[in-house]
């Protein structure tokens, strides 16, 4: 029988390194210092900050994770974490403060004595918490009843959301300049039909011999023919700009943009469809033993909902929708809560 390797480390594990890593249990009585990239099987430590740590079976930290990224193969457990993402297979446990974070579980969320503050939970099997404080600007999202997304899953997601980005991008940047030409159109075009009106202007100021007041016009004219140059500098810069952008737009490429949106939408799909399997043998839910605030918006596998009013003690179900009306036709689902635990 092959012997567990454990290695302890007596204070901090230090950034100087960059990169560990362990191929068994690793315990460290200090903290993981900023910059570390950490793997091993599983690792005992009391902080966490500024790291990348991969676990293969389960991870504690006996305090508190910030800006950190972890994802674990088995569960996870801490006692805060702020501005943070945990990635597990299994269940996550934090007992005081979950600030900020994007936590994602293909088990339970279990925060039965803590808080959840401006963060997005996805927890396929359900979320059992205390308090959920959120805000009209930054609400928290809580998922349940879907699979988390996968490495590959990312991958995909990222690199689709970022090619839609940069195609946004480019065509924001063309409408923007097209408004500049525009606008400066419209500015050369009423400064020429002011023109004929100044030359008449001018001619009778010169026949009545009005030169003080001529004069005093110099720096209106001055003013003017400064406003023509830099329209006229800016319409030049505008066109340049714009045959630039157009060879961007004509060389972006939209073949591997709708390859990769057709491959992104494919897994979710198949995530989406793997989820309600896994349905048949569980009934995800969120549990709320204190409560949660307006503006949490919840996610379940097929229905969505922002709440309006902040709850106290509630039990929140993706719930099949039964009646005569829509019998028959495709399966109707709903956001309910039930006040009971």
């Amino acid at each position: 029988m092959k012997k567990k390797q454990i290695h302890h480390i007596e204070g901090n594990l230090l950034s100087r390194k960059k990169q560990y890593n362990y191929p068994g249990q690793l315990i460290i009585k200090g903290d993981i210092e900023p910059g570390c990239q950490v793997s091993a099987e599983s690792i005992e430590v009391n902080n966490v900050e500024q790291a990348d740590i991969r676990v293969r079976s389960g991870m504690h930290v006996i305090e508190k994770v910030t800006d950190s990224e972890i994802v674990s193969g088995g569960g996870f457990e801490a006692n805060q974490i702020e501005r943070s993402t945990v990635r597990a297979e299994e269940n996550i446990i934090i007992h005081a403060l979950t600030k900020d974070a994007n936590i994602f579980t293909n088990a339970r969320c279990l925060i039965t004595d803590g808080t959840i503050e401006l963060s997005d939970i996805m927890a396929c099997h359900g979320i059992d918490v205390n308090t959920i404080i959120s805000s009209e600007e930054r609400p928290c999202t809580l998922t349940i009843g879907l699979l988390c997304p996968d490495d590959q899953d990312q991958k995909i997601r990222s690199e689709y959301l970022s090619m839609e980005h940069h195609k946004k991008q480019l065509h924001d940047q063309l409408e923007q300049i097209e408004r500049i030409i525009h606008d400066t159109l419209q500015l050369s075009k009423k400064i020429k039909s002011l023109k004929p009106s100044l030359k008449q202007k001018i001619v009778q100021l010169k026949n009545e011999k009005k030169f003080e007041v001529m004069k005093e016009l110099d720096p209106f004219f001055k003013q003017l023919n400064d406003r023509v140059e830099s329209a006229y500098a800016s319409y030049q810069s505008a066109i340049s700009s714009k045959e630039k952008l157009i060879k961007h737009i004509e060389d972006f490429d939209q073949e591997k943009l709708d390859i990769t949106k057709k491959e992104y939408l494919l897994r979710k799909k198949d995530r989406v469809e793997r989820s309600a399997q896994i349905q048949t043998g569980i009934l995800p839910y969120i549990k709320v033993r204190g409560s949660i605030s307006a503006h949490t918006r919840i996610q379940g596998l097929h229905a969505y909902k922002r709440l309006q009013e902040t709850l106290k003690e509630v039990r929140i179900e993706e719930v099949k929708i039964e009646d005569e009306i829509h019998k028959g036709s495709i399966d109707r689902f709903e956001i309910q809560w039930f006040y009971r635990l």
